[in-house]
């Protein structure tokens, strides 16, 4: 109760879970008292997840200060019960401890003289930062902090002093170099994209729905008690999310911070005005709005930013995000003042415009939004990729749009990767709006779902397991923010890893997806896949090293074919050949290659893809002989094993070469000692060459 009942950032159901639980599985944990039960609902201090992560080190740290305790004389122990600074003294003195633990403590026994900044480095920085507010300080940090809190709430008519939000958070922090700060507004909310409302007339805006009126002052406190009363009925971490948003937008906005955001698949900049924000109604909901100068259109698409910034742009929940520390690389991007966007006066933000259409009453109830396709110019696309007709596209189309699952597969050298690729630039998918994984034998549930990783500890001195996102998580709940809109998540490779391990409860989701379930590691959170998700897989028929997919996967996703008996992709390479000015004696090569492995009794699907003979300067005798050495007959070896000696003699690759007219009569032979080697490493192209 005492490590985990404080903390506003833990739902009551994990806090539930570790009272009860807090060591070994039980099959039927002790209850709670309703009361205490319904204790664990509030919290009041933010503990992180670097440290809320972490609960064997948390408990480990608690055990350890509790026989520290005990071991001191008990007029010692009945002092610091009494004497705050003693208490921390005893406290801070136990070996082997978390010292936000040690804060915990502190802010438990003695609230009134300990603050709930529960980090060290975090408390000395607001001393530094805030401390030449007040008169001289005294040297010890927890002695000065309180005086300092004493006064700013002393201003504040009371009010509770909350350093883990806006506006303190900010004015203690790290700023950047100039003072301005750099922020991430999130546009594409209540399935409605504002941004090029934004962009016209000069604001950026939030959705606080459950407000009707803004106090006359605005500060950390009012406002913090306006949430609490109007979103008092959302899970205490949901309502400390609206809450962090508000104070940001409200508070920690400073006229001339850097607002950035994403209108699909381009970023927007511009400057914050010297204006407080407004409470407004637009289109029959409630926003805060701020005024500002955007620049240009003209700013580069997210997915050609450095991946630092792109990794960045992804919202993880938050409708306001604080970018400082790429607020020098963000301005970068931008222009020279003079070419920001006029700013309408005020009276110019209005309904009328900002809605569209006009007819604000029309827009008072959410839209109702078609269902989220993936659709392009098939017919462009096919000519695109050499295909005969566009029949076998035009068959994926729909498979995605009606199963919104499909795995590619076929022998290697098809293209299935470089297919999909092009397949979502028809589709004018923007970089946001897909993701792309590789499956392995050591991929698992937490790669890919969500598990443990390591987090820097905010002293910056060590690291602690906290919940993560997998790119399936992460892009399922950016679909779900914008359900108009079609996700793809690409598994190249499906089947090298462990399916069912990889999967996991999804095996369920994937069949039902109007159905909500927990996950293994977010037991309080309810999740399902969108309708607007698209999962594409590939899959190499070709290896044998990896285990075909099981029958509840294949009942799963639709399997479309991608080797050369596809009516539509037959003659794929002569196409090619023809519109690249190459030999059309390569589609011949190819095919005596793969007609002699079927008289060989090799299976159709080790088959030699299109895509080894569709490369740039592959016509040369000399790159053919190379991609014969290094590529094809290495493969040919491995699959005739144990008649190997015999590949040169049942495929003569040079004299088909000569004949074929792709090399001189009389080729040099390859070496007898070359043709009863086994290679110990056998190269081999991935389907990401086009084909």
């Amino acid at each position: 109760m005492l490590l985990v009942g404080p903390l506003s950032d833990m739902v009551g159901s994990t806090k539930r879970s570790r009272v009860r639980n807090p060591l070994i599985p039980a099959i039927d944990p002790p209850g709670l008292p309703w009361r205490i039960s319904a204790d664990l609902e509030q919290g009041f201090v933010h503990g992180g997840q670097a440290l809320i992560a972490t609960p064997m080190a948390m408990l480990t740290s608690f055990v350890r200060t509790l026989v520290h305790w005990f071991e001191q004389p008990e007029p010692l122990r009945a002092t610091a019960w009494d004497d705050p600074w003693a208490f921390r003294e005893l406290v801070f003195g136990a070996d082997g401890v978390d010292l936000r633990v040690s804060s915990l403590l502190c802010v438990v026994a003695h609230p009134a003289s300990f603050t709930a900044v529960l980090s060290p480095v975090d408390r000395e920085r607001i001393v530094q930062q805030l401390g030449d507010q007040v008169g001289s300080l005294l040297g010890d940090t927890e002695r000065d902090l309180k005086t300092i809190t004493l006064r700013l709430q002393a201003e504040n008519s009371g009010q509770p002093v909350r350093y883990d939000v806006a506006p303190l958070l900010q004015q203690w922090s790290e700023a950047p170099e100039g003072g301005a700060r750099a922020w991430l507004v999130r546009g594409e909310v209540d399935q409605q994209n504002r941004v090029p409302a934004w962009g016209k007339q000069g604001f950026v805006s939030i959705t606080v729905g459950q407000l009707t009126q803004l106090p006359r002052d605005l500060d950390q406190g009012t406002l913090t008690a306006l949430i609490e009363q109007h979103y008092g009925h959302l899970q205490v971490v949901k309502r400390e999310g609206k809450k962090r948003d508000v104070l940001s937008f409200v508070l920690g906005m400073k006229p001339g911070d850097l607002v950035t955001t994403v209108d699909g698949g381009t970023l927007r900049l511009g400057r914050l005005e010297d204006s407080p924000a407004q409470l407004q109604s637009i289109g029959g909901m409630s926003l805060l709005t701020r005024r500002v100068a955007w620049y240009p259109d003209s700013t580069p698409e997210v997915k050609r930013l450095p991946s630092g910034i792109r990794s960045r742009l992804r919202f993880k929940g938050e409708d306001v995000l604080d970018l400082t520390d790429l607020a020098g690389a963000l301005s970068d991007l931008t222009e020279i003042d003079e070419d920001l966007v006029p700013v309408p006066s005020p009276e110019d933000l209005d309904e009328s415009v900002v809605v569209e259409p006009e007819d604000a009453e029309a827009e008072a109830e959410p839209p109702t939004l078609e269902p989220a396709v993936l659709a392009c110019d098939v017919e462009a696309l096919a000519v695109q990729l050499h295909h005969s007709d566009s029949n076998w596209l035009a068959e994926l189309l729909v498979s995605l749009n009606e199963r919104k699952q499909v795995v590619l597969e076929g022998p290697p050298g098809t293209g299935k990767t470089y297919l999909v690729q092009r397949l979502l630039e028809a589709c004018e998918l923007p970089e946001a709006q897909s993701a792309l994984v590789q499956f392995h034998p050591t991929y698992s549930y937490e790669d890919f779902v969500e598990g443990f990783r390591p987090v820097a500890t905010s002293d910056g001195e060590g690291a602690a397991l906290s919940v993560k996102s997998g790119p399936l998580k992460r892009l399922a709940d950016e679909a779900r923010e914008a359900p108009g809109k079609p996700f793809v998540l690409v598994i190249d490779e499906i089947n090298r890893a462990n399916i069912a391990k990889v999967f996991g409860e999804l095996y369920f989701l994937l069949e039902y997806r109007e159905v909500e379930i927990e996950l293994l590691y977010s037991e309080w959170e309810r999740f399902k896949l969108p309708d607007n998700l698209f999962i594409i897989g590939t899959m190499n028929t070709a290896d044998r090293s990896i285990a075909l997919l099981d029958a509840a996967m294949r009942r799963r996703f639709v399997f479309m074919s991608m080797d050369s008996g596809e009516p539509s992709l037959a003659g794929m390479l002569r196409r090619w050949c023809e519109a690249n000015g190459k030999p059309v004696a390569l589609a011949e090569l190819r095919n005596r290659l793969n007609s002699t492995m079927r008289q060989r009794g090799l299976d159709a699907a080790l088959a030699f893809g299109p895509s080894y003979f569709m490369r740039e300067g592959i016509e040369s005798p000399v790159a053919l002989d190379r991609l014969w050495r290094r590529e094809l007959r290495p493969m040919l070896i491995e699959h005739h094993y144990g008649k190997h000696t015999l590949v040169d003699e049942w495929y003569p690759f040079g004299r088909w070469l000569a004949e074929l007219g792709l090399a001189e009569p009389n080729p040099v032979p390859v070496s007898d000692s070359d043709s009863d080697s086994v290679p110990a490493h056998v190269l081999e192209t991935t389907d990401g060459d086009q084909g």
